[in-house]
């Protein structure tokens, strides 16, 4: 596993452009959605807004796993001279329109069945929540503490009574492992449809088998991930206060996220794709 870690590492500061399509995508969507905050006034400018956002990550997932891809290839070959290999690694940013062209409509699908996935687990969470842990009871002023700062949240953590607590503790706890299952059963999602299969639905179950085929490893994976996750999100919570601190720990973050897909397509190349063409 030390092995995969150091390899993404690698690759992921050799090809640090693949960084680029990433920050611009969160930028262009941040400004798109709080321009359609203010104009969905109609049923029909908001069945436009969700084509345009669903079209939107269609076209950066498409191009953007196609160049993690094009990067991992990039990593195995090797340079004569240094001002060749940085035209190498900056030249990936062309190969993100042949990846739209190539996966647009797979990854199309992949929005679409993971908000539906979504809606259909969320409802199976609430059923399961209601039904045998019970609910937190909120006033409209309790809800409004909560959400508009940590301590408004902190406020209602501490004037809960005790039973409810215990209750909301359990919520949390349910979604806390739903959330894992979730993203766990989705790692090889996007690099199945990349690799080798580019219907979005049977690339979906043939990603779940591959987790299968290597449990202990996969899992031991994403176990990794999600640890590093959770210090950085618990280490993140104390820059809140000093705006130039969280700027820099969100670029940090950022170059988390991104180094997170080079390790998962990293290792899904040689595990399922190099062990495969070996056999």
């Amino acid at each position: 596993m030390l092995e995969y870690l150091k390899k993404a590492l690698k690759i992921t500061n050799e090809n640090f452009i693949i960084v680029l399509p990433f920050v611009l995508f969160y930028i262009l969507l941040n400004l798109y959605l709080g321009y359609t905050k203010y104009m969905l006034d109609t049923v029909l400018e908001a069945l436009i807004a969700m084509l345009t956002i669903t079209f939107m990550f269609a076209v950066f997932l498409a191009g953007w796993n196609y160049m993690v891809k094009k990067a991992l290839e990039l990593s195995q070959k090797v340079f004569v001279f240094d001002e060749e290999a940085v035209k190498a690694h900056l030249g990936l940013i062309k190969t993100f329109p042949t990846g739209v062209g190539k996966y647009f409509l797979s990854f199309v699908g992949v929005v679409v069945i993971f908000v539906v996935l979504l809606i259909l687990i969320s409802q199976i969470i609430f059923y399961f929540g209601i039904n045998f842990i019970g609910k937190v009871d909120f006033t409209l002023d309790q809800i409004t503490a909560l959400t508009s700062s940590t301590k408004g949240l902190l406020e209602f953590v501490e004037n809960l009574p005790p039973e409810q607590y215990v209750i909301l503790a359990k919520w949390n706890l349910l979604l806390m492992t739903a959330s894992f299952v979730f993203s766990y059963l989705l790692m090889f999602w996007m690099p199945e449809i990349v690799y080798r299969t580019k219907n979005p639905l049977m690339a979906l179950f043939k990603g779940i088998a591959k987790l299968f085929r290597k449990p202990l490893k996969s899992l031991g994976l994403f176990l990794l991930i999600t640890f590093i996750n959770f210090v950085l999100s618990f280490v993140m919570t104390f820059t809140l206060l000093l705006p130039i601190l969280y700027f820099l720990f969100a670029a940090v973050y950022l170059y988390y996220i991104v180094y997170v897909i080079v390790l998962i397509f990293s290792y899904y190349e040689n595990e399922f794709i190099k062990d495969a063409e070996e056999e």
